[in-house]
């Protein structure tokens, strides 16, 4: 199968607008007519800030120590190595963007500088979707903030268990 080749500006350009389309949402709460409608927008949001920082973080951090990227190309996430009935199915439906690491930069970086450009993009996943529940605070009723802590939490769990196994900090402790 063919990658299909994104230019880094260009793959940048779209976490980026992901990353506005996350805030944009939050801020677009205040104007949803009732609850359910808000806790919707604050899960999408918190999607977004799950999925578009991601590469982000690893294409700063990596530009940061010196790592440089090829480009972005469309990819099955690496959560389907699991082997989870339904976490495995479902990422396996939807491509993600990944950045081709140029591996010159990468063998002349130090090994700590490579597990840091690996590992941002899991912290990045894990700690952005915690800005959705707090921005409800005051929003939403104490419930439903909480319920939006919960999913935050879980998903930060479920990156906890899986991202050792196969996915950044799995390869960030390969690097070292």
């Amino acid at each position: 199968m063919a990658r299909l080749r994104v230019p880094t500006g260009v793959g940048n350009a779209v976490e980026v607008l992901g990353v506005l389309l996350a805030f944009y949402l939050l801020l677009s709460t205040a104007y949803a007519p009732s609850t359910p409608l808000r806790f919707l927008l604050y899960l999408i949001s918190m999607g977004c800030f799950v999925f578009f920082p991601h590469g982000l973080a690893h294409y700063i951090t990596g530009r940061l120590v010196g790592v440089r990227f090829k480009y972005y190309f469309l990819a099955k996430s690496s959560v389907s190595k699991l082997k989870l009935p339904l976490f495995s199915t479902l990422a396996n439906q939807f491509p993600v963007l990944a950045l081709k690491v140029d591996p010159e930069s990468l063998r002349s970086a130090s090994s700590g500088r490579k597990a840091a450009m690996f590992a941002s993009g899991a912290a990045a996943s894990m700690v952005l979707p915690f800005i959705a529940p707090v921005a409800s605070m005051g929003r939403v009723s104490v419930l439903v903030s909480g319920l939006l802590f919960l999913v935050a939490a879980a998903n930060a769990a479920f990156d906890l268990y899986y991202s050792p196994k196969a996915g950044d900090i799995s390869r960030a402790r390969l690097t070292g």
